[in-house]
């Protein structure tokens, strides 16, 4: 078979299979463009740019100025505007153009996009109608030092210890913005169908904060006594996943060694919590009472949030260098305990930064992350303690603490024992 034929006849099943895909999306709403027009439009592209390319642009003209005929007629004969349907239609043309151009991966994936878009419209409706002013300037904020700052920050060390690099240590804050953000969204979201999604996504967020809300929680709600121990036992496991998958983000450039020597510490440790998490919340047997108040966790993304994560993170960045270059591993594990009080996220983003720029093994790193778990642990019962006044519950979550920390003290020893 000549292989012309069989490369058209590709591109004429792609094509159409493109404007099936969304076409049926349409035919599902119940909309008067439906599969055959959409498939139509789709090959129409197609085949108008294997003609010639100045025609398919002439022939998109035509299909804008139709589109625009039609509505409006719709608005003349006061019917309501098929805006997204109408861009949709215009849409699927232009991806009959890139598959008739040989771009199929592009069309399919566009494709894939906007039928997925149509699909989920009550979904991102009810999604977007949840979201608050500081949400909708967060996200402002997250493409402003996207797109403006990080370009203009000079890329390489500016210090004549070799540092601070400023637009290594913004590409951090970018990361770890971003995913709190999400996490934040999240726990936005799905926080007031119970006080243990909050306790889950507030974990990954801050579980200092986390630890807070829940002593309020049980402050204001006496009731919330029994479910308090395992929401707060979710908290510290998500603060330990958290940590380890940090570390493994900004250390994975250089090898899995950290990454795996991390996990052989944090992952007892994880596994412990989840295991007594479990069996406290079997032992609960109640259902998650919905939380008496909206959660207080600030947006990671507001200005301040960014600002003062930005500072800290590279006021750490230069302790820790300068104290690893004056007093070697324990200088830096000394930074990175004390960096922990403030922020765990901003030690474990340190330690899988200093192991990407090979300034600390596989084995330092396990044991710096596992102290700076450990901090969050002990902090997470203390400040429970103090929002809440409870002494029992607090000595039983110091107990339930304790497997955790000596599990995963026994697995740094090996390491350090067997020399990894």
């Amino acid at each position: 078979m000549d292989v012309s034929y069989l490369i058209l006849g590709e591109k004429v099943a792609a094509s159409a299979g493109i404007g099936l895909l969304i076409g049926l999306q349409r035919e599902w709403s119940h909309k008067d463009a439906g599969v055959r027009s959409f498939t139509i439009v789709a090959l129409l592209g197609m085949v108008a740019w294997l003609v010639n390319p100045i025609l398919a642009y002439i022939e998109v003209g035509i299909v804008l100025a139709v589109i625009a005929l039609i509505n409006i007629h719709f608005i003349m004969e006061d019917q309501p505007l098929e805006v997204t349907t109408a861009i949709s239609f215009a849409l699927t043309n232009v991806l009959g153009m890139l598959v008739g151009g040989g771009s199929f991966f592009l069309a399919f994936a566009c494709a894939i996009v906007v039928t997925a878009l149509l699909s989920w419209k009550t979904e991102l409706v009810a999604f977007t109608s949840k979201l608050s002013v500081v949400e909708i300037r967060g996200t402002l904020l997250m493409c402003f030092i996207v797109a403006v700052v990080y370009p203009l920050l000079p890329d390489g060390y500016i210090d004549p210890w070799h540092i601070v690099n400023p637009r290594s240590i913004w590409l951090t804050v970018i990361i770890v913005s971003a995913l709190n953000f999400v996490n934040y969204i999240l726990l936005r979201q799905l926080g007031m169908k119970g006080i243990r999604y909050a306790a889950i996504l507030g974990g990954l967020v801050n579980s200092a904060a986390t630890s807070a809300l829940l002593g309020e929680e049980l402050k204001n709600s006496p009731e919330f006594a029994v479910a308090a121990t395992p929401d707060l036992l979710l908290a510290d496991l998500a603060m330990i996943v958290r940590n380890g998958v940090l570390v493994a983000i900004f250390s994975l450039a250089v090898g899995p060694q950290a990454s795996l020597a991390v996990l052989v510490v944090l992952g007892p440790m994880a596994l412990v919590a989840a295991l007594i998490a479990i069996f406290m919340l079997l032992r609960s047997r109640t259902k998650a009472q919905p939380p008496s108040q909206k959660s207080s966790l600030k947006s990671p993304l507001a200005l301040s949030s960014v600002v003062n994560f930005s500072l800290l993170f590279l006021s750490l960045t230069v302790i820790s260098g300068l104290a690893q270059r004056f007093f070697g591993a324990i200088g830096f594990l000394a930074v990175i305990v004390f960096g922990s009080l403030a922020s765990a996220a901003s030690s474990s983003v340190l330690v899988g930064t200093q192991v990407s720029h090979h300034l600390i093994a596989p084995t330092p790193a396990s044991i710096a992350i596992y102290l700076a778990s450990l901090v969050g642990l002990i902090e997470n019962v203390v400040i429970f303690y103090v929002v809440a006044r409870n002494r029992h519950l607090c000595i039983q979550l110091a107990l339930l603490t304790i497997p955790m920390v000596v599990v995963g003290g026994l697995a740094a020893g090996t390491l350090l024992w067997l020399g990894i």
